[in-house]
């Protein structure tokens, strides 16, 4: 790999590339969802060297006109950073930028095979142990990544093998530099220190090793989920829609078009195991187990008549990468459940895309919530909800980040109280923009400010046609 990186730097001595690093480096406190990296415009100079890790360094300056992602990073502060790293930089988290010529682009080619190889394929421990059919090894760890790129291995599981990955390589990186800083014979206390994080490492190894081999992994716990493979399209390439109801009668299918295929299902679990891609599944009122909901490889459609497109009940709920398309109402967390939600988007719901009931749980990030309160009504309390609703007494928790709320037809976000209740919110939610549908004098502000549990953060709520934030009563 070292070799075919050199040749390729070999093309070019010098180009312009962004240098994306690690924020620990320029800020004490950080959150890791607002600031993934820091990144600055730099030059390279292509004369790399090897460090002891076998990573490449090589040397940078500031490029001008100065540039980067943090628009108030100060110029002395990242000629400072610079100064102390002696102007060398892993050449990994430089990555050139378009348009300077065939050279530079297979340099940036380059840079991305052995990015994926040392992300993905390589492990710290393949210098240390013998095996006989490297390439099959190889072999094992691309078959594991194609998995998780197309949803054979589910998202969660994946988000967790990954989470290992890099905790294993953190804990190796902090073993060497505690060793390095033991100056002579270590004493009792180190060399007990040094075998815990010793043992730490071979167990998090053991782990990924048993996520590379198939043969292990079968018998891990997470084997269910691993090996349950996408179906894909039917071999007639047709879609079916599944009823999910005790007994199908005629009404039930009334609106649905005469060539419809259908299949119909009293059991929620034997509907979705039938299912390919393309399906929808269609559930009529009932109480419905299912543990393949958890198990779902395929892209479906589902549907209800139930009161929310997603109602929580209790427990905690978690939905990553969905689209919610809201015929009815839309997602509801009953008091005392918890629901999280992350990169999906809710959509069409005729109250509130997300309603949260006294002393429940939420946790939204990085979700879209548009088109939301498409009721009728001339009820004026109902014509207020939006985006996200929150019953306030006893106080729900609600943290939001990274959300874009926009173009619904109430208020972005509403805060409802019981009348001569008071509740809080965080003071910038209030600096973001209040609208002014209800009057709330400084005093109650005050007190609304000390009890609810509402952290907001990075939120982008605009064009909602009531206003972006209201405060009121019930």
């Amino acid at each position: 790999m070292s070799k075919y990186l050199l040749e390729k730097l070999k093309l070019r001595d010098k180009w312009l590339g962004v240098w994306k690093t690690n924020p620990e480096l320029f800020f004490v406190k950080y959150e890791e969802a607002s600031i993934p990296f820091v990144g600055i415009l730099v030059e390279v100079t292509c004369k790399p060297y090897q460090d002891s890790s076998s990573c490449f360094e090589v040397t940078v300056s500031v490029a001008e006109p100065f540039s980067s992602n943090i628009a108030n990073i100060p110029r002395d502060l990242v000629d400072g950073v610079l100064e102390e790293l002696e102007y060398n930089v892993p050449l990994l988290e430089v990555y050139p930028i378009e348009g300077q010529g065939a050279d530079v682009w297979d340099i940036a080619l380059a840079l991305e095979v052995v990015r994926f190889f040392y992300d993905f394929l390589w492990r710290d421990w393949d210098d240390e142990e013998s095996c006989e059919n490297y390439p099959a090894l190889i072999e094992e760890r691309i078959n594991l990544w194609c998995d998780m790129q197309d949803g054979t291995i589910p998202a969660p599981i994946a988000q967790r093998f990954k989470k290992t990955l890099e905790k294993y390589k953190k804990k190796r990186i902090e073993l060497i530099e505690y060793q390095n800083n033991i100056k002579e014979d270590p004493s009792a206390a180190e060399a007990v220190e040094c075998w815990k994080k010793y043992y730490e490492i071979v167990m998090l190894c053991g782990l990924l090793k048993m996520w590379e081999d198939l043969r292990l992994r079968i018998h891990g716990p997470f084997f269910p989920r691993i090996l349950r493979r996408r179906k894909g399209k039917r071999e007639f390439e047709k879609v079916v829609t599944h009823i999910v109801a005790k007994v199908m009668t005629t009404e039930m299918v009334k609106d649905l078009s005469s060539d419809t295929l259908l299949q119909q299902h009293d059991d929620l679990d034997l509907a979705l195991d039938n299912c390919y891609c393309g399906d929808t599944v269609v559930i009529f009122p009932g109480e419905y187990q299912s543990v393949y909901l958890a198990l779902l490889t395929d892209d479906i459609i589902i549907k209800g008549t139930v009161d929310g497109i997603v109602v929580v009940e209790s427990g905690h709920t978690t939905l990553e990468n969905c689209v919610l398309k809201c015929e009815g109402t839309g997602v509801c967390v009953l008091t005392g459940a918890s629901l999280t939600i992350t990169d999906s988007e809710i959509t069409g719901a005729q109250g509130a895309g997300v309603e949260l009931y006294p002393g429940s749980t939420a946790t939204l990030e990085r979700n879209e919530i548009h088109h939301c309160n498409n009721l009728r009504t001339g009820d004026s309390s109902k014509s207020t909800l939006g985006g996200v609703n929150v019953k306030a007494l006893p106080a729900p928790k609600l943290k939001m980040t990274n959300n874009h709320i926009y173009n619904n037809n109430g208020y972005g976000v509403s805060i409802l109280q019981p009348a001569e209740q008071f509740f809080v919110v965080a003071e910038e939610v209030l600096n973001e923009g209040a609208a002014s549908g209800d009057k709330i004098d400084d005093k109650m502000i005050s007190r609304i400010m000390q009890n609810l549990n509402l952290e907001m953060n990075n939120n982008k709520i605009e064009a909602n046609v009531k206003g972006d934030i209201r405060i009121g009563t019930n």
